[in-house]
Formats: C-alpha cells, sequence, structure tokens
C-alpha cells in the first residue's frame, strides 16, 4: 500500500489474513441497519478512505513493535487462516451467498475478545453469533441460521482433521466425506504458503521505515510534475546512497533505449538495442523488475554494466524499470554492496519508485496508431504481462542455484528450467514485434546434440509410462545453420505429439541422418516416429491445419499448423506417413 493511490487487489487479499486488520476495518465500515452479508470485502474496504486504511496499517504495525506481546502467535494465526478456508469452502460447497462473510467468520471465531467486539458493532446479522455458539454441542445447532453452523463444522474440521467426524457431518446437510477429504487437503497447501512467510520472520522495523520512506517519496516525486525520474534519482541518492543516474528512454520505433538529460544533467551518449541484449536495463525492461550486476560477476554480466560501475568506482548497477503498465524506460544507478543488495532484498519498493516517476513524468511518445483495442496491441500488453512472472521465476531459480551451489544434484535440471524460461522469453519478444520486424537469429546447430536435450527433458513424461524413446544419430553430420529455438520448437512439437500418440509400453524413435536426393542435393533429415494406431483418413486430408485436435489417436491441431510454419520460416520441408503401427514425421533442411 506504500505510495499507492488506491486500494489493490493484492491488499484487500493480505487484509483477510489479518485478523486484526479485518476486525478493525469491520468495525470502520459497519453502518446502521446493514448486514455484515449484503456486501463483499472489497465493498466493505471501499466504505473506508484509502488514508484511513494506510494510517491504520501504519498503527497496527507500530503497536506490534511497542508491545510485542499483543501479536498473534503464528501457531493461532495459521489455526485462524485454516478455519477461515474450511468456512468459506463449506460455504462455496453448500451455496451460502456470502463466502466472504464465511471466511470471516472462520477468521475470528477464535480470535481473543472477538465476541464482545463484535457484539458491539451496529450491525444486523448473525456474525456476532458465531463465537458465541462455536462450542455448543454438534446437536444444539441443527436448528441455527447457516453462518454459526459453517463455522462450527469449520471448526470441528480443522480440530480432528477427520472427514468423517460425526459432529462435523451432522452440522452439514448433505454430509460428503470425499468433499471434505479434497477441503483438507486444499486447506494444508494453502496453509502451507503462510506457515512458509511465518517462519521467514519479517522485519516488521524495517517494513515500517520503508513504508514510511515511500510514502514520502510519493508526495515528493508527485509535486515534480515536471520530471518524476529527475526527483526518483534525487530520492535514491538521498535516502539510499545510490548515485550517477542515468535516464535510458525506449524507442519503440527503434527498439532502443536510448539515453536521456536529467535536469541539468548531461546523458553520456549510450544506446542499447533491446534485442539479444544482456544489459541489465534491458533485463529490467521485460521483467518490469529492478535487477542488479555486480563488477565481480563475471563473464554473466554484459560490459556496459561492468563500464558503468566501474567509471562511477561502484560496487555494482541496479537498473530500475520506470512505468506503469508498459515500461517507458530505465534508471541506472550505481552504489556500494549494501545499497544494491537492498534493492534485491526489497524489489517491490524500487519497483513502485519507477511506477511513481512515470506517473509524474509526462509520455513522450506517441500513442500507438491502432490503439490497444486492435489485436496486435492485446498481444503487445500480454508479452510484457507474461514477463512479469517469467521475471520472478528466473529471479528465484538464481536464489536456488546460489543456495544449492553448483554441485548439487539437481543443478543441471535447473540449468534446464533456465534455459527453457529463456526460450520462453525469446518467444515472449517475438509476438512483442507486432509489426512481423523480429530478426532471424541464426546459429550453428548440432541436431544430434539437440535431439538427445529434448529426449532427456522430456523424460518425466514418458519414463513413468513405460514408453522407451531412443535416439539414433549419425556420426560425422554436419551442423545446421538456423534459428535454434525454431528448430527446437519443432522438434519438441513432433516428439511430444508422438508421446501423446503412443500407448503404454510403446516406442518412439528420433533419428538423424544426411541425406540427398535424386538432384543431388543435400539435406540434414530427422525422423520422429510413435508407435500409435496411426492418423484416420479424414484427420490426415487437414493434418497441418489449426483445427481441432484428438490426441492420443493423432497429432492434428495447432501444434502442427506451427510446426509447418516455423519448418517452411527454416527453408525446410515436412511430410509424413501413417499406417496402423504408427505414424512416422520427415523434416528436410537444405545444407549450404
Amino acid at each position: 500500500m506504500a505510495g499507492a493511490s488506491s486500494l489493490s487487489d493484492e491488499a484487500r487479499t493480505w487484509f483477510l489474513l489479518d485478523p486484526a486488520l479485518t476486525l478493525a476495518i469491520l468495525r470502520l465500515s459497519a453502518r446502521p441497519g446493514a448486514s455484515s452479508n449484503q456486501h463483499s470485502f472489497a465493498l466493505l474496504c471501499g466504505q473506508v478512505s484509502l488514508a484511513t486504511l494506510k494510517g491504520l496499517v501504519s498503527n497496527v504495525a507500530i503497536r506490534q513493535l511497542a508491545n510485542p506481546a499483543t501479536t498473534l502467535p503464528d501457531a493461532d494465526w495459521l489455526r485462524a487462516i485454516s478455519r477461515a478456508h474450511l468456512c468459506r469452502a463449506l460455504a462455496q460447497q453448500t451455496l451460502y451467498p456470502s463466502p466472504d462473510e464465511a471466511w470471516l467468520a472462520g477468521l475470528l471465531c477464535d480470535f481473543p475478545g472477538i465476541q464482545r467486539a463484535l457484539s458491539a458493532l451496529p450491525w444486523r446479522g448473525f456474525l456476532a453469533d458465531v463465537p458465541r455458539f462455536l462450542l455448543e454441542p454438534a446437536s444444539r445447532l441443527h436448528d441455527v441460521t447457516p453462518l454459526p453452523r459453517l463455522a462450527a463444522a469449520a471448526w470441528h474440521l480443522l480440530e480432528t482433521r477427520n472427514p468423517s467426524d460425526a459432529d462435523t457431518l451432522s452440522l452439514l446437510s448433505p454430509p460428503d466425506h470425499e468433499s471434505l477429504r479434497v477441503m483438507l487437503q486444499e486447506m494444508d497447501k494453502s496453509v502451507e504458503v503462510f506457515s512458509a512467510l511465518a517462519r521467514s520472520q519479517q522485519d516488521l522495523m524495517g517494513a515500517v521505515s520503508r513504508f514510511t520512506q515511500a510514502e514520502l517519496a510519493t508526495g515528493e516525486i508527485l509535486e515534480r510534475t515536471t520530471d518524476g525520474v529527475l526527483a526518483a534519482a534525487r530520492l535514491l541518492a538521498e535516502q539510499d546512497g545510490l548515485y550517477d543516474p542515468l535516464y535510458l528512454r525506449l524507442d519503440k520505433r527503434s527498439s532502443m533505449l536510448e539515453s536521456q538529460d536529467l535536469g541539468e544533467l548531461r546523458a553520456q551518449p549510450i544506446s542499447i538495442r533491446v534485442e539479444g541484449s544482456n544489459a541489465a536495463a534491458v533485463r529490467a525492461l521485460f521483467t518490469r523488475l529492478p535487477v542488479v550486476v555486480y563488477t565481480d560477476a563475471g563473464s554473466d554480466a554484459s560490459l556496459l554494466d561492468i563500464q558503468l560501475a566501474r567509471q562511477a568506482d561502484a560496487d555494482g548497477v541496479a537498473a530500475i524499470p520506470v512505468g506503469e503498465g508498459a515500461t517507458r524506460g530505465v534508471l541506472m544507478v550505481c552504489g556500494d554492496r549494501e545499497a544494491l543488495t537492498d534493492i534485491t532484498a526489497h524489489a517491490e519498493r524500487y519497483t513502485h519508485l519507477g511506477r511513481l516517476a512515470a506517473r509524474a513524468t509526462p509520455a513522450a511518445e506517441p500513442a500507438a496508431e491502432s490503439g490497444d483495442s486492435t489485436l496486435s496491441g492485446r498481444v503487445h500488453r500480454a508479452a510484457h504481462e507474461i514477463n512479469n512472472p517469467l521475471g520472478i521465476i528466473k529471479n528465484y531459480l538464481s536464489i536456488l542455484k546460489a543456495k544449492l551451489g553448483d554441485e548439487a544434484p539437481i543443478a543441471d535440471e535447473l540449468r534446464i528450467i533456465h534455459e527453457e524460461i529463456d526460450r520462453i522469453v525469446r518467444i515472449v519478444r517475438t509476438l512483442a514485434h507486432t509489426d512481423g520486424s523480429q530478426a532471424m537469429l541464426s546459429e550453428e546447430t548440432d541436431i544430434g546434440l539437440l535431439a538427445e536435450y529434448l529426449v532427456k527433458i522430456t523424460a518425466p513424461t514418458w519414463q513413468p509410462r513405460g514408453i522407451q524413446v531412443t535416439h539414433k544419430p549419425s556420426e560425422g553430420l554436419p551442423r545446421l545453420a538456423c534459428d535454434r529455438d525454431k528448430l527446437k520448437q519443432i522438434l519438441l512439437n513432433l516428439l511430444l505429439n508422438a508421446l501423446e500418440a503412443t500407448p503404454n509400453g510403446g516406442n518412439v524413435r528420433l533419428e538423424t541422418a544426411q541425406a540427398t536426393n535424386h538432384k543431388h542435393e543435400h539435406f540434414i533429415e530427422l525422423q520422429v516416429s510413435d508407435s500409435g494406431p496411426g492418423i484416420r483418413p479424414e484427420l490426415a486430408e487437414q493434418l497441418f491445419a489449426p483445427v481441432a485436435t484428438e490426441k492420443g489417436e493423432g497429432h492434428a491441431g495447432l501444434g502442427l499448423a506451427i510446426v509447418k510454419t516455423l519448418t517452411e520460416e527454416l527453408g525446410g520441408s515436412l511430410s509424413f506417413k501413417t499406417g496402423s503401427s504408427g505414424t512416422t514425421f520427415q523434416l528436410l533442411f537444405p545444407l549450404e
């Protein structure tokens, strides 16, 4: 919520995880004569001003710092979350009209002093009856209103963890043992996330400090409506000791990041081509998350990042994305290791600072001609959105790799995941070029090694089914100059299709060889064969058209349409033969 101009769905979700904050919002939003089941929690929050909610959050945190004894123990908090989860699940199963109210009932039913607090609210309704009747014998609750009965059922189910518990079942109509078992499993999965959060021992003092800094930064930046980026750079220097700012603005027409003047600070003439660059600025642009590079990063770092850090006599450089929605540019700053480490640890604060900087700076680029309502606009926007979770996944993979070390048993698997995420990023970048201007990337590719790699990464798909996958490479096969990502996509689609068509215990073969036709033209040949039932004639006629698929019986579908298109883009040809003993796809790529 720090520096926010509106209450986000994420913030409301976090409110619902805190019994004390939830109760405070109920007090602030309660209106005489209203009923707690008439509104969703989002509407209840909407009845309280954003400034009041921010003050509430800050006050609760400060009170906990002043008197830690008032903090709900982790074990009690996790039980409250568990009851809330079960109570809402039971409400949804029984079609209770207000799942949010059921969540509140489960969350608050055993909170200290809750009965007196709820009874003091000017609401009509039965939320206050939940703690009042919670420990009544189940036989006495059969004829009460649904909300106390749901909360009591959730309480009994959590205490016994037995889907066949007589008291729990007697409170539900109709009783359903299997549904209760699934609810407990889903509850455990959900609560495990919060259990990890409790174990992480969050720095409350640091969080309060960052909250205050972000609120002050919001006022400071929004007052400087002419140059929010400059205001952000000054705040980073004053508050964090980050210096030598450089603003790189994205030119969408040329796909270049170009350096811009910051106030009286003249910019160095720097241009970065977005496509193919490993610079921190480009990574921040696509992930929309801060990226930190240290001077001792070695060959993993861009030379430009090393140059900027060394010129500033700094330990490293940080790239902070600037923009709301689509990223508009990147603010680069330098600093010592302690300051840069803080950026990595509290990335959300610096991401928010970049959004504020864009909000206070007029956009320099003209609006797109066709607008966001066009298909290309939606594709472009979706491509940028997809980069967010991919960037987060890559960051956590890097953390996991650092914790486990290079000699860990799963180091190879982590490397494969990282490579495949990089491939997704490159595919997404291609989607973002809605004008079709994406250049072809050509590199010398060892087809045999690529085939072996794909057999390895798909092993979890076919090994449990008892399928035998064999690769028969040809010795001395020349390398193929092509776009490696596209070739990988082609082979992976064909291999996955073959695995889907092959019954358990069947066989899939990959063969690579050099071939020559009757015109003495030389090709690299790849064959992917399965032992499935073959492709029906009516499907074979439209095999490469983007039509409905019948997985398991054939290979028709969007995947083969993509395979054919990519094969032709690489200058190759695709054919197949099929029969009752299986199907073989043949790829031919000409050698220069």
